[in-house]
């Protein structure tokens, strides 16, 4: 049987059984995705003694809006008489963390985007495939490629060739460069008016901008030294990560490059937006979020949505961080204080208390 798209079915492992589910408790459904790391779906169901409840199993398929995703998360609730079950199910692309190449080819070795994907999912089998978008056109050395999960190798494959997202259709993992993924919309978050809440949380535990740089070569090409970002020390302290090694650069500038790509210069910026209603928004969009009270705005990526597509609850969206995203934040800030300062009296200052005799 033919079941439509908004249907919620499920299905044993083996196909041999299929059901939609008719005691699904449509205000908990929640599908989450996030760009290159979550794509899931949650909910709960009652025993309405259905096969649809009972095929409510780990490993079984849950299939919605032509996706299919595998249970990895059923906790049985048995309380006044009621059974309710509650599911968590990823997507059948996460399979693949329980795939392994094992082959490996030895040493360092140039790959093309095209043979690092093929060389991966040689004889994995299960109908998984890839697709291609943008231009990826030079090939980059892979060392010791291989003997990973699938999962594992798409990672390295991502930072070797900049991939800049794995987008999973069922069993079609796409992978696109930037220019090919992010859209841009010209449609804006207005907080109060189309947005509900607007979250900005600052964290300045990850910033780096002090490495020691070390060669590892047989006979080291230079001493060891620290390479720092005189303005971020200025503004934050010194804030030190892991030093980075070469075995292979000689020159010291070409060190102090290489080292300076681990800074983190900036405290990062969450930004979480709350629609007002069930909106439409897709991964790889660019919004522009405006708090127009205070003259906060700036440009963002959605890389995060989870959307309750049965209720008419908000539709939560996480932003991308960029350095420009917390300048901009940071802009509004700094206006708050030199605002507060001005506003601040100090030519009359009167102390209220009892005068003794």
């Amino acid at each position: 049987m033919d079941y439509s798209k908004d249907k919620v079915v499920i299905q044993s492992r083996d196909g041999k059984s299929t059901q939609a589910l008719s005691s699904l408790n449509f205000s908990t459904f929640q599908i989450t995705r996030t760009k290159n790391e979550a794509y899931q779906v949650d909910f709960q169901a009652y025993d309405d003694g259905s096969l649809g409840f009972a095929l409510l199993q780990v490993e079984n398929l849950v299939q919605y809006d032509g996706q299919t995703y595998v249970i990895k998360q059923a906790t049985d609730d048995n309380t006044g008489g009621v059974s309710n079950v509650t599911v968590t199910a990823t997507h059948i692309f996460y399979q693949l963390n329980n795939r392994f190449q094992y082959n490996v080819r030895q040493g360092d070795n140039s790959f093309s985007l095209t043979d690092a994907l093929n060389f991966l999912l040689t004889d994995i089998g299960d109908g998984y495939s890839y697709q291609i978008h943008g231009k990826f056109d030079s090939n980059k050395t892979l060392t010791d490629f291989g003997n990973t999960s699938i999962i594992g190798g798409l990672s390295t494959i991502k930072s070797a060739f900049g991939v800049y997202a794995i987008v999973p259709d069922n069993k079609v993992i796409h992978l696109y460069d930037k220019d090919s993924y992010v859209t841009n919309t010209h449609k804006v978050f207005r907080y109060r008016h189309d947005t509900a809440a607007v979250q900005l949380q600052y964290d300045a535990t990850s910033i780096v901008n002090t490495v020691q740089a070390v060669s590892t070569m047989e006979q080291p090409a230079f001493s060891p030294f620290k390479v720092q970002d005189a303005d971020s020390v200025a503004k934050w302290g010194i804030k030190e990560g892991a030093r980075v090694e070469s075995d292979k650069i000689t020159s010291t500038d070409a060190m102090k490059s290489l080292a300076s790509q681990s800074f983190v210069l900036e405290p990062s910026l969450a930004m979480t937006v709350t629609s007002a209603g069930n909106e439409a928004v897709s991964l790889g969009e660019n919004w522009t979020v405006q708090m127009i009270e205070n003259g906060f705005q700036t440009s963002v990526e959605v890389v995060s949505i989870v959307r309750a597509p049965f209720a008419t609850s908000a539709v939560q969206v996480t932003l991308n961080n960029t350095r420009k995203n917390y300048l901009d934040a940071q802009k509004v800030q700094q206006s708050a204080v030199d605002t507060a300062k001005k506003n601040m009296t100090t030519d009359n200052i009167w102390v209220i208390g009892k005068v003794d005799n």
